[in-house]
């Protein structure tokens, strides 16, 4: 299982029921909690979170056994969570030390300290700092 304890992608959070979802293909080898778009039917990883697309999280795949430490092969099914305002998720983040509160951007399908020329799509909501290597997930809250 997750080395962090984290084993969900949708965390939580204020969320209509059913979550809004998206599926297609993998555009490449894929592990849930990275961020990307729908481009032709395929999810493919955001470059900078700025592109003129929908943005999505790549959930787990429970229905093939799947768990959040297990990549989804290309071209096999990715359910895509569309993130909302006031929803918690896991998401993937590069190398770092974050702290709550902390605004974040999207760098190659993962969440970042957010420099000042870049958007900001989420904060981090974990309790205390957490120290990730490239690729933990971290939770978040979209805003």
């Amino acid at each position: 299982m997750a080395k962090d304890g984290k084993h969900v992608i949708h965390a939580g959070g204020v969320f209509p029921n059913p979550l809004l979802n998206r599926e297609g293909a993998a555009a490449a080898a894929t592990k849930p909690g990275i961020i990307g778009f729908f481009d032709a039917g395929k999810f493919t990883a955001s470059v900078d979170g700025n592109e003129k697309a929908i943005l999505y999280v790549a959930n787990f795949d429970y229905l093939r056994c799947l768990t959040v430490d297990d990549s989804i092969p290309l071209g096999e099914l990715v359910v895509g969570i569309q993130p909302m305002q006031g929803v918690f998720l896991n998401v993937r983040a590069a190398a770092g030390t974050y702290k709550k509160g902390q605004p974040l951007s999207i760098a190659n399908g993962q969440v970042k300290a957010q420099a000042a020329d870049e958007s900001i799509r989420c904060y981090v909501e974990e309790d205390k700092a957490f120290t990730a290597a490239a690729g933990d997930l971290l939770r978040v809250v979209i805003k």
